[in-house]
């Protein structure tokens, strides 16, 4: 006797529970040839194939998928969120537009994500504020209303929703970088070190955490206990230009004008470029903050790698 589509699924899922993916995919692909309208196959084996990092074939899956049923808002779904998640923010804009009657708020934070990446401020804010007035509290929606601001320079109101974020989600190591790049940029370096030091209390091998303390402490002239920073963040990252600039000014700092100059001469001769503190800070975020786009149809953890650019 045939198994009926859930029975196949259910048998898919549990293939999947014992780590047998390819047995699994066998199964739902049985699926969509019979059942070429069942959408729960599309996706599970979507998220498979994402989950093995084969990126192509979810592409090809979700796009085969929508061609037999193009109004099938899941689907739309999961392939604006594959997009997303992999960077190519063009394709996936015009997808997720389609789904703003649908309400979903991990959505409206995509395509705010979305218009911020384009500079888009104001169409940015009114996705978030749809989020907000739904739920004051809604992960990350509050964070990334303070992010906007802080790329619009507008650092008062930056502080006051990353602050609301920080209080429901203390160890967000990527919000906390955005409220003391916010207080670094407004100019109260103490308590933009405060929050440079609890970033490295969150995650110790944060190398922006050390690099900044440092160059805060060297900037209140505190030169002794900048070293320590300066140090650890040396064993994070050896190369980094901005840190050897720094360190070459904790060296003019203490007299060692001979120390200062090799560092000065070893970046010449590398060409290496030493962005200001705004771009180094906004790259740090930017690095981090990549990892922030998680549309929820690809909750696996191999999923998650969807993060990265795929090859063509």
């Amino acid at each position: 006797m045939a198994l009926s589509v859930n029975a196949l699924l259910d048998e898919a899922v549990d293939f999947l529970g014992d780590n047998k993916p390819l047995h699994a995919i066998q199964i739902l692909r049985k699926v969509i040839s019979k059942n070429s309208d069942c959408t729960d196959a599309y996706l599970k084996l979507a998220e498979i194939y994402v989950g093995m990092n084969n990126y192509n074939a979810a592409e090809e899956l979700l796009l085969d998928g929508l061609r037999k049923l193009s109004e099938d808002y899941k689907l739309v779904y999961a392939l604006g969120s594959l997009y997303y998640n992999l960077g190519e923010l063009e394709r996936a804009l015009p997808l997720l537009r389609k789904l703003n009657s649908w309400r979903n708020p991990s959505v409206h934070l995509a395509l705010a994500t979305i218009f911020l990446e384009q500079n888009e401020f104001l169409e940015a804010i009114a996705e978030v504020r749809r989020v907000l007035r739904g739920d004051a509290k809604y992960p990350d929606a509050n964070g990334i209303l303070g992010r906007i601001y802080l790329k619009q320079k507008n650092f008062p109101n930056a502080i006051k929703y990353l602050r609301r974020e920080l209080a429901l989600n203390e160890s967000s190591v990527e919000f906390r970088l955005d409220l003391a790049t916010a207080f670094y940029m407004l100019g109260d370096l103490r308590t933009a070190l405060e929050e440079f030091t609890l970033l490295i209390d969150t995650d110790p091998d944060f190398f922006p955490g050390w690099l900044m303390c440092g160059k805060i402490l060297l900037e209140l002239g505190k030169a002794d206990e900048s070293e320590f920073y300066l140090q650890r963040a040396m064993n994070l990252n050896p190369k980094n230009a901005e840190l050897l600039q720094t360190l070459a000014n904790l060296y003019n700092a203490f007299g060692e004008v001979e120390k200062a100059r090799a560092i000065f001469d070893e970046l010449a001769a590398t060409n290496a470029v030493v962005e200001d503190d705004t771009d180094t800070l906004e790259n740090f975020s930017a690095t981090r903050n990549c990892s922030r786009r998680d549309p929820n149809w690809h909750n696996s953890a191999g999923a998650k790698t969807a993060r990265k650019r795929r090859r063509r």
